[in-house]
């Protein structure tokens, strides 16, 4: 809007139904590249260009009802009521300083992505030339799954807390012995210094994600004051992303183009992404529209139009 308030309206112009996301937004005024029809956050078109004032009456495209929490724009995209409530974990936790917010377009399909993401076990495989580097492989690997969070508990034998939250987002708690080490057999609430991170992982498009990744640290609060910094963390994550990019689009590439099943013969290690698919599969059993009708989805607040 032109306060700064969130809105979204469907990406299609009233006219010709071309893509609104193809235009330009200002004054809180959303104009179609075609042919310069102008819409409001309310849906309500606004201006037409070339026909006079009185052409614009009556004439709408869908609104989604928004919220903004946390630096993060919530829109609910369903046909069903809203849920009445939007998750508070996802904030930035007490005690911690945001060092990094880095939004990357990754061309794999979500869930692909979370799956990647909820798996911890692959990292000394392929993580070896990022934070991964010199690690040794355990023995065993193992997702000890928390009472309380069915989706949610403790890596063995790293220092890492992780949980899946519906729809789209992994946090995870990684204790530190030094700056930049994970000690290998400890618990992340044992450790005295600790990394704090949020996937947020949007479906942009068939096969195409939009990834918000988020970073905090207990300690050294005075790094994110360092000249440089952000583009320090934003090569350390594409780094990162790109060492697990290629390994994923090649699932998808099996999937899409043999019908390859990624699932065939899960490990004890694959617990958590594995109640991931189970989760999202019940959904789409149970709906027509899982994707559209099951949970509100997330994005960075300032890429929101």
């Amino acid at each position: 809007e032109e306060d700064g308030t969130a809105a979204c309206v469907k990406d299609e112009c009233a006219h010709r139904a071309c893509p609104l996301s193809l235009g330009t937004v200002e004054g809180g005024k959303a104009t179609c590249a075609y042919h310069g029809w102008k819409f409001g956050g309310d849906g309500a078109c606004t201006e037409i260009p070339s026909v006079g004032s009185r052409g614009a009456a009556g004439i709408s495209i869908r609104s989604l009802p928004v919220q903004e929490v946390d630096g993060l724009v919530w829109v609910w995209p369903g046909s069903a009521e809203p849920a009445a409530e939007i998750p508070r974990d996802l904030r930035v936790p007490e005690g911690f300083t945001l060092h990094a917010e880095i939004v990357l377009d990754v061309p794999v399909e979500h869930g692909l992505l979370l799956e990647n993401l909820l798996d911890l076990a692959h990292a000394p495989f392929t993580h070896t030339s990022t934070f991964a580097k010199g690690w040794a492989v355990p023995d065993l690997v193992k997702f000890s799954t928390d009472k309380m969070r069915t989706l949610g508990g403790a890596w063995d034998p790293y220092p890492i807390d992780m949980s899946f939250e519906p729809p789209c987002h992994v946090l995870s708690l990684i204790g530190l012995e030094k700056p930049g080490e994970v000690a290998s057999g400890t618990r992340a609430g044992e450790c005295e210094r600790h990394l704090h991170q949020l996937h947020v992982c949007l479906p942009s498009r068939e096969g195409q994600t939009r990834l918000l990744y988020r970073m905090s640290l207990d300690f050294l609060p005075w790094v994110k004051h360092v000249p440089g910094i952000k583009m320090v963390w934003e090569a350390m994550a594409a780094q990162v992303l790109g060492e697990d990019l290629r390994l994923v689009a090649g699932q998808q590439d099996r999937m899409v183009n043999e019908g390859a099943q990624i699932w065939g013969n899960p490990m004890g290690y694959d617990e958590l992404g594995v109640k991931y698919r189970m989760w999202r599969n019940s959904l789409a059993g149970a709906k027509e529209e899982p994707e559209a009708d099951s949970a509100a989805a997330a994005a960075p607040s300032n890429e929101s139009t």
